[in-house]
C-alpha cells in the first residue's frame, strides 16, 4: 500500500524515532534471552520443499517470537490505522512484509496481500484473536487462508522468565527481561480440509484454541512462568 501524500508528515518526528527505539529493544532484548527453541525445523523443511504455512498465534506472546524470526520470509497484516502504520514501520525494519490491512476493516484486501506474499514464499503470520481480543478467541483468518491455499497451519507460542506482564492490557502483553529465561515453541503442520461452511470453521477454529493454549503451557513450563505471573 502507498501512503498517500503527507502521510509522512502527519507521522511525525515520533512516528520516526518510536519505530527505531521498537526495533532496537526487540533485537537487543531477544538477543540477550536464553531461548530454548521446539519445532522450528518444521519451517525450515517446508522452505526446503518448495512450500509455506501459514504461522498462528495468540495476542500477548508476540514480543520474541518477532525477535526470532527476524530475518525469515514472513510476511504480516497491518492495520489501516496510524498505530498499524507504526508496526509496519517497525516490521519492515526487521525484514518483514508487511500488508496493510484488518479483520474489521480492508480485511479482504489483507487477505489477498498475504496470499499473494504465500506465492512468492513468505509465511503468513496471523495474531489470530487480533486485533481486539476477546484473549484466546480464535478469529476465522488465518484458518480461512490456510483453507484457500491447501497450505498448513503453524502454531506458535513463546514464554520467558522473568518478564514484565501488563495485566491491564486486554492480551497480558509478556515483555521479557534482558537475560531471562526463554522459549518459542512450533507445532506440527495442522491441515484443515476445505469445508467453510460456518460449522466447519467454528470446529477448526476451537481445535486451533486448544493447540496454541497447549503450546503456551509448554512454553511456560519451559521457562518456569507460573499461573499467578500470568
Amino acid at each position: 500500500m502507498v501512503l498517500p501524500a503527507g502521510s509522512e508528515n502527519s507521522i511525525g518526528i515520533a512516528g520516526r524515532l518510536v519505530p527505531l527505539i521498537a526495533r532496537v529493544l526487540i533485537r537487543s532484548v531477544t538477543w540477550t534471552v536464553r531461548i530454548r527453541c521446539e519445532g522450528a525445523q518444521i519451517l525450515d523443511e517446508l522452505e526446503l520443499s518448495g512450500r509455506t504455512s501459514v504461522v498462528a498465534f495468540f495476542h500477548g506472546r508476540q514480543f520474541l517470537p518477532t525477535g526470532f524470526l527476524a530475518g525469515r520470509k514472513m510476511g504480516i497484516m497491518s492495520s489501516l490505522s496510524r498505530d498499524g502504520e507504526l508496526q509496519t514501520r517497525v516490521m519492515t525494519g526487521l525484514g518483514y512484509a508487511v500488508v496493510r490491512g484488518s479483520a474489521s476493516r480492508s480485511g479482504a484486501r489483507g487477505l489477498i496481500g498475504l496470499k499473494k506474499l504465500m506465492e512468492k514464499g513468505y509465511h503468513a503470520t496471523f495474531a489470530v484473536d487480533g486485533p481486539r481480543g476477546p484473549i484466546h478467541e480464535v478469529k476465522p483468518g488465518a484458518i480461512y487462508l490456510a483453507k484457500k491455499t491447501g497450505a498448513p497451519v503453524i502454531g506458535l507460542s513463546a514464554s520467558a522468565h522473568p518478564a514484565h506482564i501488563f495485566s491491564r492490557a486486554w492480551d497480558l502483553y509478556l515483555l521479557p527481561w534482558p537475560f531471562s529465561k526463554g522459549a518459542v515453541i512450533f507445532s506440527d503442520p495442522i491441515y484443515f480440509d476445505d469445508d467453510m461452511s460456518e460449522e466447519a470453521m467454528a470446529r477448526d477454529s476451537r481445535f486451533l484454541k486448544e493447540e496454541l493454549l497447549r503450546l503456551q503451557e509448554r512454553a511456560d513450563e519451559i521457562t518456569g512462568l507460573r499461573t499467578s505471573d500470568r
